[in-house]
C-alpha cells in the first residue's frame, strides 16, 4: 500500500470526527448570570426564621441564598433589610427525617430529610411583593453507618447539601420569573 493512500485512511476517520464535534447539535451554553427588575439595584437576605428546633438550619439555607445571588446577579447582595432596595424574607417552617431503607437490626440505615421554607421578595419603596412561594419543599437523603463504633451523622451533612440545592432553585426561580419583569405579561 502506498504511503498516501495509509494516510487517507488514517486522516479520513479524524476528519470526519472532527467535522462532527464542530457541526453542533443547536444547544447552547445558557448565561448563569440573571437580573432582577432595574428599579432593584441592591437586596438585603436577613437571616431566615428559623421556627424548628434544628441547630444552625438558618445559618445554612442563609448562607447558601446570600452565596447564590451573588453568584447569579450583577447586584450588591447583602446580610442586612436596611439600605437596600429590595429584601428576601425565609421563614423555615418544618424540619423532618424519615426513615427510608431499614438495616439488619431493624433500625433506619438511610434518611430522608425534609424541610418546608417559605419566601417573598419585597421591593422596599411601596412594599410591593414582587415574588413569593409560601410551601418550598426539599429533600435531601442520608445514611448512617450501621457499626456504632464509625458511627457518624450524615443529617448535617445532608441539611447542608439541601441548603445549597434550595438555594440554587430559589435564586433560578426567582430570576427567572416572568412576574419580575415588568415588560412581560
Amino acid at each position: 500500500m502506498k504511503e498516501t493512500s495509509k494516510r487517507k485512511y488514517i486522516l479520513a476517520p479524524l476528519l470526519l470526527v472532527l467535522a462532527m464535534g464542530n457541526s453542533g447539535c443547536g444547544y447552547r451554553v445558557r448565561s448563569s448570570v440573571g437580573s432582577l427588575p432595574e428599579s432593584i439595584q441592591s437586596l438585603g437576605i436577613p437571616t431566615f426564621q428559623n421556627l424548628t428546633s434544628q441547630y444552625k438550619l438558618e445559618q445554612w439555607i442563609t448562607g447558601a441564598v446570600l452565596k447564590e445571588f451573588n453568584v447569579r446577579t450583577r447586584i450588591p447582595v447583602i446580610s442586612k433589610q436596611s439600605g437596600v432596595d429590595a429584601v428576601l424574607l425565609g421563614e423555615i417552617h418544618s424540619v423532618q427525617s424519615t426513615p427510608v431503607t431499614f438495616g439488619p437490626r431493624s433500625f433506619g440505615s438511610a434518611f430522608m430529610v425534609t424541610v418546608q421554607i417559605s419566601a417573598k421578595l419585597i421591593r422596599l419603596e411601596d412594599s410591593k411583593v414582587l415574588w413569593q412561594n409560601r410551601n418550598f419543599t426539599f429533600r435531601e437523603r442520608y445514611a448512617l453507618d450501621s457499626d456504632v463504633r464509625d458511627f457518624f451523622s450524615e443529617e448535617n451533612p445532608a441539611l447542608e447539601r439541601l441548603a445549597r440545592a434550595f438555594a440554587e432553585s430559589l435564586v433560578g426561580t426567582i430570576i427567572e420569573s416572568q412576574s419580575l419583569d415588568p415588560q412581560k405579561p
